[in-house]
């Protein structure tokens, strides 16, 4: 079983959050997946919804060094590009075959939101 994990593209701010920063601000996904939000412990009338934040999911694999692969990474490998997207019931298919031969010919160079300028596939 993978771990269910998010980091989050912020579209005002142009900045990539991970999913520690999130938990230091108690920032958690809303159960419809739709945003986030930081839920108040004394009422929920408090709780701020975070509506410019792109939920993106963690694989569940690494890149050749350690490195997590999540939802909207751009991968190298063999001179080729890859964006990694999910799609109903799982991942692109290249995704697949990663976690049939191992993530380790992989590499992490960027992702869609930080990077618009890398090519992807």
């Amino acid at each position: 079983m993978r771990e269910h994990k998010y980091r989050a593209w912020h579209t005002e701010q142009q900045k990539m959050y991970s999913p520690e920063e999130m938990g230091a601000d108690q920032i958690t996904l809303m159960p419809d997946g739709r945003g986030f939000v930081n839920v108040s412990g004394t009422s929920t009338r408090l709780s701020q919804f975070y509506p410019h934040m792109i939920p993106l999911e963690y694989t569940g694999l690494k890149d050749k060094n350690g490195v997590e692969i999540y939802e909207g990474d751009i991968l190298k490998w063999l001179g080729r590009i890859h964006k990694v997207e999910s799609t109903f019931g799982g991942w692109n298919p290249f995704i697949d075959d990663m976690q049939t031969d191992g993530s380790w010919h992989y590499e992490v160079i960027g992702n869609i939101y930080s990077n618009p300028e890398l090519p992807s596939e």
